[in-house]
């Protein structure tokens, strides 16, 4: 929609300046005397770049997105207003036109449901099904707030990970160029004493001077086939999703984390729904869906088969996952026969998600000794290398 640039007087005589979003300048000067404002000058706003188009938006822009969304429909005011609202606050970017998208499809009978989730991919897939528990129980405000509080939790802990991983990231590449300048500068100085010496060096020695000296002459190959293999390697993950999440989910290092994660994202999802009024079996769908590991996916599909069957959940979660952690199937069973299973859950997840931090803490905090270790080994062996060479080369005794 075409954006307006105004200067007009307020009620007091005053001077004001300000933008509206309109389809034409006539609907532009109506909507600004709606707003008890006489405008004495309207001009289209020109050569605006829209910011974010056709991408997918920030994180942390989608989370806070949400996050007012949540708010406004919590505060009482109506979903169309507060699209409305929402769409005014974005008056130059790719916000406002997915707002007012989403605001046609619930004008034209749409489910926002449906709607949220083709005009903001960018949402974990949990929003949209708790967008769709809020829409049959009536419970709309609650659910997106639960939802926004849930992917601000995750929001942070991703934040944390980042912050205890930049230290060792900047280490270790800081380290490869030290390695990488030794190759290309220091090392190859040695070949050509080598080779005027006719000395036998150690294998070790001529392996490492030969590649100083072709990573010497071919720097340019070597830096961009360590670009090419990276960005296989990217594409080699995304396009194996599921083979490397099941590697990693059998891993002994990522594993247990991997698990833990799944095991909050399924009695995190659980709870809020059966919180929020939804019925047993149709909040075990919602939060099988949660799950990334196809091995505990498929555990779950058992659960709810055996609960439509008329098993209870700790039993019929006891029959089918393997390993199961008897802390969660403790409190499931305490939620059935107290009739407080929705809180247990949450309680669970609560427990998970600290354990989830502390172990990552954990990880983190070893990176950055592995990180030390890996370069100063490296480094290490080539200086083992040059020395080895210079004593086999001028024949003395270290």
């Amino acid at each position: 929609m075409p954006v307006f640039k105004f200067k007009a007087l307020n009620q007091a005589g005053k001077s004001v300046e300000g933008q509206q979003m309109a389809d034409t300048q006539d609907a532009a000067f109506e909507r600004i005397r709606a707003r008890g404002l006489h405008p004495v000058s309207i001009a289209p706003v020109a050569g605006r770049k829209r910011r974010l188009r056709r991408g997918r938006l920030p994180r942390k822009v989608v989370t806070q997105t949400l996050r007012q969304l949540a708010t406004l429909l919590t505060a009482g005011v109506p979903l169309l207003e507060a699209l409305d609202n929402l769409k005014r606050g974005d008056t130059d970017g790719d916000l406002g036109e997915r707002f007012q998208a989403l605001a046609q499809h619930l004008r034209q009978g749409g489910r926002f449901s449906e709607g949220l989730k083709a005009r903001f991919p960018e949402l974990p897939d949990y929003t949209f099904s708790l967008a769709a528990l809020g829409e049959s129980t009536g419970q709309l405000p609650r659910t997106l707030s639960d939802a926004a509080e849930r992917m601000a939790s995750d929001d942070a802990l991703a934040s944390e990970l980042k912050s205890a991983l930049t230290y060792p990231v900047i280490l270790a590449s800081v380290g490869g160029l030290i390695v990488f300048a030794m190759f290309v500068v220091v090392i190859p100085r040695f070949g050509g004493l080598v080779d005027r010496s006719g000395a036998q060096i150690p294998a070790i020695s001529r392996v490492v001077i030969e590649a100083g000296t072709w990573m010497q002459a071919n720097w340019l190959y070597a830096v961009a086939g360590a670009s090419l293999f990276l960005a296989a390697m990217r594409l080699a993950v995304k396009a194996n999703g599921p083979l490397f999440r099941r590697w990693s989910a059998n891993a002994p290092v990522t594993g247990p984390l991997m698990r833990k994660l799944d095991l909050e994202s399924w009695a995190r999802t659980l709870g809020l729904a059966l919180a929020n009024g939804s019925q047993l079996l149709p909040a075990l769908d919602l939060a099988e869906q949660t799950v990334r590991a196809p091995e505990l996916s498929n555990q779950l599909k058992g659960v709810r088969r055996d609960v439509r069957a008329g098993a209870q959940l700790d039993e019929a979660f006891e029959t089918n996952v393997s390993r199961a952690d008897p802390m969660l199937l403790d409190l499931m069973r305490t939620g059935r026969k107290s009739g407080t299973l929705h809180a247990m859950l949450l309680f669970a997840a609560d427990t998970y998600r600290a354990d989830v931090t502390t172990l990552s803490k954990r990880l983190t905090s070893i990176a950055e000794p592995v990180a030390i270790l890996l370069i100063s080994s490296i480094v290490g062996l080539l200086v083992v290398a040059i020395v080895l060479a210079m004593t086999s080369l001028y024949n003395f005794d270290i």
